[in-house]
């Protein structure tokens, strides 16, 4: 029963939260026209990518540490990590400031502060604090709203910039309220030395090092079509994509709501033996038409839905819709899978499947986006089936530490 408490509480929490910017999306798109928010999506992909070396998956790394070794020094992690995170991003701010790549930087201050969030977050799903967890998820998403249409209603030029520097803003407020107000980051009873600092940043670099090529797959994946398609096609053409993209990405927003909300009970069911491997194949085959429903759904809705939603200029974003839903249904089997591989810290095992996959993705996105827009998703479908029966296989062969 509490299980379904907290998943619910998540869902709804997380469903409220992430609505905000996804209602957002019909003013982005009529505010900045196909060329502008082609740009846009083009300069959110940059962000992911910096979100790989930046980030370090330091949101696993703490959630995997507290279900393993507790609480005693988890602040000691937590800053080692938030230490490395703001090196990096230094280095990175430097070389924005040397070839003067103003936007470039605003994104690597809206990545370093969106890392912080995420560790904020952990730290209260590890926690089973979903009340405190929806509150930050809720001011991050009105600040993004708030920010944005100011910032877009008071600038007439070089919009693009300014939504960007309006995720900066956000980033920055939500992560001071979560950490000060809500949370206790400065506030650590275990004395602070080098020493366990210096232990702290080996265990994220142990943690996060080997999910580099894990998190470069799931980039390769999710946002490097939008370079493909910045380099060989409109800007219009990519922001008409991109728009499709964006309204089937309200899948894995809810999947991974779920995910987030099932995850500690998840782990204990493996750390006392009532979930086993038998369970999990059965629950991964019981996923499987279920994650194809979205997709049945959003073809039968007639085009002008989505033109009245997203604007007249949007005309083809249907398909986009269909297809990608298709392909992010997959998420549901992959991570009723792949999370009993990182709580074994399989994570290296992890990484080269998703390598694997990732492969194919890069292959016939080559191939696909010479021939045509419209075969790009394609790329995904193929490459993500490819994801599940590797997973599906190693689990039987796996042995866990």
């Amino acid at each position: 029963m509490k299980v379904l408490k907290d998943s619910f509480i998540y869902l709804i929490g997380e469903l409220f939260a992430k609505s905000l910017p996804f209602l957002m999306l019909p003013y982005l798109t009529r505010k900045l026209g196909p060329d502008g928010f082609g740009e846009l999506s083009y300069y959110l992909t940059m962000l992911s990518l910096f979100a790989i070396f930046v980030g370090l998956s330091q949101d696993g790394a703490v959630t995997r540490y507290f279900y393993f070794y507790g609480k005693k020094a988890l602040n000691t992690v937590v800053k080692a990590g938030y230490l490395f995170n703001i090196t990096i991003s230094f280095i990175l701010l430097l070389g924005c400031w040397w070839f003067k790549a103003e936007i470039m930087a605003y994104i690597v201050l809206a990545t370093m502060f969106q890392s912080f969030v995420n560790v904020q977050l952990a730290l209260r799903q590890c926690q089973q604090q979903p009340f405190k967890y929806i509150i930050i998820q809720i001011i991050l998403s009105l600040t993004n709203v708030l920010f944005t249409v100011a910032a877009l209603e008071y600038f007439s030029q070089e919009l693009v910039a300014y939504r960007i520097l309006a995720i900066v803003v956000t980033n920055l407020t939500t992560f001071l309220i979560a950490s000060l107000v809500l949370g206790d980051l400065f506030r650590d009873n275990y004395r602070f030395t080098w020493q366990r600092m210096r232990l702290g940043l080996l265990y994220i670099f142990s943690f996060g090092l080997p999910l580099i090529l894990h998190q470069s797959s799931f980039f390769i994946k999710g946002q490097l079509d939008r370079i493909f398609i910045y380099q060989q096609y409109s800007k219009a053409e990519l922001g008409i994509y991109s728009a499709g993209v964006q309204v089937a990405a309200v899948l894995p927003i809810i999947l991974m709501a779920l995910n987030k909300a099932i995850v500690p009970y998840y782990y204990q069911g493996l750390k006392d033996n009532s979930l086993t491997i038998a369970k999990i194949k059965k629950y991964t085959l019981y996923s499987l038409p279920l994650s194809i429903l979205p997709a049945v759904i959003g073809c039968f809705l007639p085009e002008q839905v989505y033109l009245w939603f997203l604007g007249q200029s949007y005309v083809g974003s249907k398909y986009y819709v269909v297809m990608y839903l298709l392909g992010f249904g997959a998420n549901l089997p992959y991570l009723m899978l792949v999370n009993y591989f990182f709580y074994h810290g399989k994570n290296l095992m992890i990484s080269k499947i998703t390598a694997l996959s990732s492969i194919v993705y890069l292959i016939l996105l080559y191939f696909f986006a010479k021939e045509s827009v419209e075969l790009i998703p394609y790329a995904l479908l193929f490459s993500n089936f490819i994801l599940i029966i590797s997973m599906w296989w190693m689990l039987k062969n796996v042995k866990a530490k």
